[in-house]
């Protein structure tokens, strides 16, 4: 995973699942971390907590938006309500998260790494899971935007498209497809997708920006 020393990283959806794993994963790896949830204060659709958020941040190396909701039902069962709430969780507070943190990221001279935590279910569609899927679609495309726009400052932009991952987040919705139907018949855990994360924030994906990391068990093969 190579070394953080020295470094800085801000970890939203740091309570559980992925987030956690990454966060713990960077301060093993010597860096500070700053943790960021909605249990801890943040609300990734409300500006006003980003602003609070970066204002107590002096320098930032790396950022790992890990935050998000997931949702099942099929599109006439849908509550417009419901599928607002996804795209806002999923959608606007990553790009509330770029907007705010991309600045941060610019000041620094020696440029800086963005992970933006998307899915499988970004490229392949799955019945009764719309809003989650539409919304990590979107995730793709906010990630290559961002990435041309970090390109002049050294800021990288990359984005990983896990399938099933152990996590609470998939354990509420029993009604979506099985992601361990996949070619290795397994599910990852979130301290394995952590790794893949820690390796795309390191040096040694400096040649990456705009990129998807697929972390699917063939799920999308």
């Amino acid at each position: 995973m190579g070394s953080f020393s020295g470094k800085a990283a801000l970890v939203t959806g740091a309570a559980s699942g992925i987030g956690l794993a990454v966060a713990d994963a960077l301060e093993a790896a010597g860096a500070v971390v700053y943790r960021a949830d909605l249990v801890l204060g943040l609300d990734v659709r409300v500006e006003a907590d980003w602003e609070r958020l970066v204002a107590g941040i002096p320098r930032l190396d790396v950022f790992v938006h890990s935050a998000g909701v997931a949702s099942g039902g099929m599109i006439e069962g849908t509550e417009l309500a419901e599928w607002q709430r996804v795209m806002d969780v999923n959608l606007t507070g990553a790009f509330l998260g770029l907007k705010h943190v991309m600045p941060l990221l610019k000041q620094n001279l020696e440029g800086g790494s963005v992970v933006l935590i998307g899915s499988a279910s970004g490229s392949k569609a799955v019945a009764g899971a719309a809003a989650y899927c539409c919304s990590k679609a979107g995730l793709a495309m906010l990630a290559k935007c961002a990435a041309l726009e970090g390109k002049d400052a050294k800021v990288r932009v990359n984005w990983i498209a896990p399938a099933g991952v152990v996590t609470p987040m998939w354990k509420d919705l029993p009604e979506l497809p099985d992601r361990s139907k996949n070619p290795l018949d397994r599910m990852a855990f979130p301290d394995e997708v952590a790794e893949a994360i820690l390796f795309l924030c390191g040096e040694s994906s400096g040649g990456m920006t705009g990129s998807e990391l697929r972390f699917d068990a063939g799920y999308t093969i």
